[in-house]
């Protein structure tokens, strides 16, 4: 038993020594400085680069090919642009890092979120729309407090049978309290 007890102290331990050597480094450098607030403004939703985040458990890195779909003629003065053109004539996708990365035994589904709860990418990942280059860390760091407060603070509407039903709060609290419906 407290070999059991030592293991798995020392195995929170080693995890914590990872997430906080990862938030106090000197970040990720992407291979393209891209400009989140330049396509924002352009009226690009983020489902446009992330195209998995409506029908998938991941958001997913942008390929290629979705760059492409715009820059394709290129503006050859731009480094950024030429980068692309260059990933795009190899038939390579960009080697985007991921920076957003919750513990191994959380499971956050993206689609039930983005597509059933409304919720905007910016409740988790700040704001990005602001951003002129990629972000070297998480704008934000989340705790499970933040997924159960959410829950317990939002009223989710359903139909059934052709109604419109109104859980109530402990319905939803619920939910984020039950442990098998995030940690798999």
């Amino acid at each position: 038993m407290k070999r059991t007890v030592l293991i798995l102290v020392v195995a929170a331990g080693m995890t914590a020594v990872g997430f906080w050597s990862r938030r106090v480094s000197g970040g990720v450098e992407q291979p393209i400085a891209f400009p989140h607030k330049t396509h924002i403004a352009l009226g690009l939703p983020c489902a446009t680069c992330h195209q998995r985040v409506e029908k998938d458990a991941v958001a997913g890195r942008p390929p290629t090919a979705v760059c492409l779909d715009c820059h394709a003629g290129g503006d050859t003065d731009n480094a950024e642009i030429k980068k692309i053109l260059a990933y795009g004539e190899k038939g390579q996708d960009i080697p985007w890092k991921r920076i957003w990365r919750l513990p191994p035994h959380v499971f956050f589904p993206h689609q039930v979120h983005v597509t059933a709860a409304k919720i905007e990418c910016q409740t988790c990942h700040g704001p990005v729309e602001t951003l002129e280059r990629p972000a070297p860390r998480p704008l934000k760091t989340l705790a499970m407090q933040n997924c159960i407060d959410c829950h317990a603070e939002h009223m989710w509407t359903t139909t059934v049978a052709g109604k419109t039903v109104h859980p109530t709060k402990l319905v939803a609290h619920r939910k984020s309290a039950d442990c098998v419906m995030c940690h798999r």
